[in-house]
């Protein structure tokens, strides 16, 4: 059931990936400096811009090269982001074996990976966005850390890739933050070695980019976000998602709370959990702060499905009845969303018109921008196809202003000035679910 469950849902991300209609707002802004890294603009903005990159600058070439093979940076980044999801669960079900899980555990885990971000985190699947590239090399970072420490040398060529994800997206903390941990607390001379050759990799890394990119990095990388508690309370809600398997973690994390890899990988989810909850007090920060603890989680279920029949509660019940039971819940989890797009794709005829209605949307939207004169404020994708130059990053502009970095009236100076024009596209040419 779980694996018909992962695969029926993915469907939907796969097929919707080659639909022309706009998955989220930074598709657009990702195309935007995908060109940019091919050289159609500076990557960085200087800070006169009413855009912003506050993205390392990996990704941007990788989804440029890409785009240049297939002959669109939009569908270069889709095809990337559908990719890196097979290559986050080969590597969570590596890293379960290594932990000590079952063959039948370590497919599990993939599989509930996959199910869990089709059916909850659908929007990131199959889009414009680095989020899970820079995942899936931070994840394999991890395996070779597993692998390092199953043979208890080789330590440092994992730490590199992990730095060198964190050049593609930065907000990837809770892998590195575990094996520095676990180094620090088994391993002394390694972590000193370990951090040292970090600590140059990322100092390189800075200097290269300040050398082609001069104190516009800085400015961009920097730039201001307002931060509040009170976002994390819709934070807490969104753990539902998870919530079967990080209760099985939990449980698992005290029945066999002395196992060294369950300690090790109940530590990933503590680091997740913080990482998720510190990101989520940031404004405009998505779901996808959640993506290192559905990851910890997915590793979690496979030793609690190995080690069930270990727990004091599941003791009455056979093996395999108890972990039959841990699946039923996960899989029960997974088929109660408001998501049914895999089901329309199949059953519902008129689901067809719908998608042609929307890519008709987009094409309408983008030829009315395409004829308007100068520079426009649109839906960032749009603008993208219409061939219009990015002018103005509404978000980061928002927030720039909150913090006094620009005048209040900065976009409304221009509209006012006859330089730039707001336009209200379709609605339907935006489909985020």
């Amino acid at each position: 059931m779980l694996y018909v469950i992962a695969a029926w849902s993915l469907a939907w991300p796969v097929y919707r990936a080659f639909v022309n209609v706009e998955i989220e707002n930074n598709e657009g802004w990702n195309a935007y400096f995908a060109d940019a890294a091919m050289g159609k603009m500076p990557l960085y903005p200087s800070a006169d811009q009413l855009i912003t990159n506050n993205y390392p600058p990996l990704s941007f070439y990788i989804v440029g090269l890409v785009g240049r093979l297939v002959g669109d940076p939009v569908l270069a980044g889709r095809l990337l982001s559908l990719v890196a999801l097979v290559a986050i669960a080969t590597a969570i079900a590596l890293s379960v074996r290594r932990l000590g899980g079952s063959g039948v555990a370590a497919r599990i885990s993939a599989a509930f990976f996959v199910a869990t971000m089709s059916r909850f985190f659908m929007p990131y699947v199959g889009m414009n966005e680095p989020q899970l590239l820079s995942e899936a090399i931070m994840a394999f970072g991890f395996l070779g850390f597993l692998i390092a420490r199953s043979n208890d040398r080789g330590y440092v060529w994992p730490v590199l890739v992990m730095a060198f994800a964190g050049f593609i997206k930065h907000n990837i903390i809770a892998m590195p933050l575990t094996v520095f941990l676990w180094l620090g607390l088994h391993r002394h001379r390694e972590t000193v070695k370990c951090f040292c050759v970090a600590g140059i990799a990322i100092i390189t890394g800075i200097v290269v980019c300040y050398a082609l990119y001069s104190s516009d990095f800085f400015l961009n990388i920097l730039s201001p976000r307002r931060y509040s508690l009170k976002w994390e309370l819709s934070a807490l809600r969104d753990l539902e998602w998870v919530s079967i398997g990080l209760l099985a973690c939990f449980y698992n994390a005290w029945a066999r709370r002395r196992d060294a890899s369950v300690q090790l990988c109940s530590c990933l989810i503590a680091m997740a959990l913080g990482s998720y909850f510190l990101q989520k007090s940031g404004a405009g920060v998505d779901f996808n702060a959640q993506f290192d603890l559905v990851i910890a989680v997915a590793m979690g279920l496979g030793l609690a499905f190995t080690q069930v029949s270990l727990w004091p509660v599941a003791r009455p019940l056979r093996s395999e009845q108890a972990q039959a039971i841990l699946l039923l819940a996960v899989c029960v989890r997974l088929l109660v969303s408001k998501q049914l797009q895999p089901v329309r794709l199949v059953f519902d005829h008129s689901f067809k018109k719908e998608i042609a209605m929307r890519e008709q949307a987009m094409t309408d939207s983008v030829e009315r921008v395409r004829r308007i004169p100068g520079d426009v404020l649109c839906s960032a994708l749009v603008g993208y196809r219409a061939g219009k130059p990015f002018a103005v990053d509404a978000f980061n502009v928002q927030q720039r202003i909150l913090a006094g970095a620009l005048p209040k009236d900065a976009i409304a100076a221009r509209v006012a000035a006859g330089t730039l024009t707001i336009v209200e596209v379709d609605q339907h040419a935006h489909w985020s679910h």
